[in-house]
């Protein structure tokens, strides 16, 4: 499958996703990535997949009600003697990879670089440039698996923290950055660039911690656009292209951080932002990708304060 292809085949289900959340046909929000149930893993290697991997694994874990959130390439579950439930469907991961290209001839010269490289060669005395594209595998969640070693199927144990424990350990990833936040009691919540400082309601008008930490992760996750930090360029119109990435990268990078926390994330009820993300995706087929690179990115920056990007599943 090219680039292209890939693209356009993870936009159409981010767009499904979006509609499904717009017309209400799931109980639960799509972008509940912890949704009582463990993160998406590879059942063999313990890996857990990254950014939009993460994001549509566990999307069509919940579409299609498997049990299980790891999953297997069909190498791994015929090594060890599994069978495809009959009717069962592929899902697809994502990868980047790097071709280096011949300024002069613009040959593709990447085995002959790779080849330098792992010698510890130096590659100075050729010219070339580096071109990113994506190339894609797929997986069987074990719950489209037969025969597979008792243990693959096991549940994990997940366990259970009080809200206030939760609390007092998203507080201090929170901290931890050095953001200027102001709390006031106000029913607004928004990153201003120009004092870079996030104005935040009153901790006592949400209901939730859940609510909370959407909100404020979605503002930390603007804050992180300055130009000290991640120098993310924000448009203030919208409708804007820019300022749509930078909005679902904001969504995105609240869901990955809640999720991290074994919190629910629950995307926007807004309408209209809906509405925009649609219209983008529909016209840019590399939309989602880039938005989903940049709140990974910045997800991590956010967790690095506090010291705690090792243990972090992304």
């Amino acid at each position: 499958m090219n680039t292209q292809a890939i693209y356009e085949r993870i936009t159409g289900i981010v767009i499904e996703m979006l509609e499904n959340h717009k017309n209400n046909n799931y109980s639960e929000s799509w972008i509940n990535l912890s949704g009582g149930s463990t993160f998406a893993k590879n059942a063999v290697s313990n890996h857990v997949y990254s950014g939009i991997n993460q994001l549509l694994l566990s999307y069509l874990k919940r579409k299609y009600n498997y049990t299980h959130n790891s999953w297997m390439t069909f190498k791994q579950l015929s090594e060890l003697g599994g069978r495809i439930q009959k009717g069962s469907k592929a899902s697809m991961v994502v990868f980047k990879s790097i071709l280096y290209i011949d300024k002069k001839t613009e040959k593709n010269i990447t085995p002959i670089i790779e080849r330098l490289i792992a010698k510890g060669q130096s590659t100075d005395h050729i010219e070339f440039k580096k071109v990113g594209y994506l190339k894609s595998y797929l997986v069987f969640s074990v719950s489209q698996i037969d025969g597979l070693p008792e243990q693959f199927y096991k549940l994990a144990d997940l366990e259970q923290m009080t809200g206030f424990e939760r609390d007092e350990y998203a507080e201090h990833i929170i901290e931890s950055t050095g953001a200027n936040i102001c709390y006031a009691p106000q029913n607004e919540a928004y990153y201003m660039p120009s004092e870079d400082k996030i104005y935040m309601p009153d901790r006592r008008q949400f209901d939730s911690t859940e609510k909370f930490l959407n909100v404020i992760w979605h503002e930390v996750l603007h804050w992180t656009s300055h130009p000290s930090r991640l120098n993310r360029p924000i448009a203030n119109k919208i409708g804007d292209k820019g300022y749509s990435v930078e909005e679902i990268t904001a969504e995105l990078g609240s869901a990955f951080l809640c999720a991290y926390l074994g919190y629910e994330n629950r995307i926007t009820n807004n309408v209209a932002y809906i509405e925009n993300w649609l219209s983008v995706m529909k016209n840019d087929k590399q939309f989602v990708v880039q938005a989903s690179s940049q709140a990974q990115k910045a997800a991590d920056y956010i967790l690095e304060f506090s010291q705690v990007t090792e243990d972090a599943p992304f």
